[in-house]
C-alpha cells in the first residue's frame, strides 16, 4: 500500500482551497476557471489514488484519471485564452509554431517510450496517452506564446504549463516503458505541485 497517497490527496485538496481563495480575491473569470480546473485536478488525483471505491472496478487508473485531467487542461486553456484576450483581440502570435513544436516533442517522447518498452501496451492506450499529452502540450504552447507576447505575470503561466508538461510526460512515458518509470517517477509530484501553484498564482496576478 502506498502510504504517500493520503499526503498527496491532502496537498491536492489544499491546492484546491488555495485556488478558490485566490479566485474569490481576484474576482476575474479566468481565475475562477483556474480554480475550477484545480478542483477537477483534485478529482483526478483521487481517481489515480484509487478513490472513490466505486471506480475501482476500472482496472486502469490512468485512463479514468486521464479523462478528468484532460477536462482540467481544457479549463486551463480556456482560462489562459480569456486572460490573453484582455491584452489583445486574438490568440498570441506564433501559436501555430509553438504548438507544432510541442506536438513533435509529444510524438517523439511517447513514440520512443512505446517502442522501447519490452512489453508494448495496447495501441488504444498508446493513442490515448499521445492525445492527452498533445492537449497538455497545446496548453504549454499557448502559455509560452502568451508570455512572449505580453510578459508580466504570464511568466508564471509559462513555468506552470511547462512543469505540467514535464510531469505528465514523465508519468506517461513511465507507463509505456517501466524502466523509464523506475528512473524518473520521483519527478512527478515535485513538478506537479509547483506547476499548479504557478498556474493559480499566474491567473490571480493577470
Amino acid at each position: 500500500m502506498d502510504r504517500t497517497k493520503p499526503i498527496k490527496m491532502a496537498i491536492s485538496c489544499g491546492l484546491t482551497a488555495l485556488a478558490a481563495a485566490l479566485a474569490l480575491l481576484a474576482r476575474k473569470p479566468w481565475s475562477a476557471l483556474a480554480a475550477l480546473a484545480m478542483a477537477v485536478s483534485s478529482v483526478g488525483d483521487g481517481l489515480l489514488a484509487g478513490w472513490p471505491a466505486c471506480f475501482r472496478s476500472v482496472k486502469e487508473k490512468l485512463v479514468k484519471g486521464g479523462v478528468v485531467f484532460f477536462f482540467a487542461h481544457c479549463l486551463y486553456i480556456l482560462s489562459l485564452f480569456l486572460a490573453s484576450r484582455q491584452r489583445a483581440d486574438g490568440l498570441p502570435a506564433r501559436l501555430g509554431l509553438a504548438a507544432s513544436g510541442f506536438a513533435a516533442l509529444t510524438v517523439l517522447l511517447i513514440g520512443l517510450s512505446y517502442f522501447r518498452s519490452p512489453k508494448r501496451p495496447p495501441r488504444a492506450f498508446f493513442a490515448a496517452c499521445a492525445a492527452y499529452l498533445l492537449a497538455v502540450g497545446m496548453h504549454a504552447a499557448l502559455a509560452v506564446c502568451a508570455y512572449a507576447s505580453f510578459g508580466g505575470a504570464f511568466i508564471l503561466q509559462m513555468i506552470g504549463a511547462l512543469l505540467f508538461f514535464l510531469s505528465d510526460a514523465v508519468l506517461l512515458t513511465g507507463k509505456m516503458d517501466p524502466s523509464l518509470g523506475k528512473k524518473f517517477n520521483f519527478l512527478i509530484w515535485p513538478t506537479y505541485v509547483p506547476a499548479q501553484l504557478c498556474l493559480m498564482l499566474g491567473f490571480f496576478l493577470c
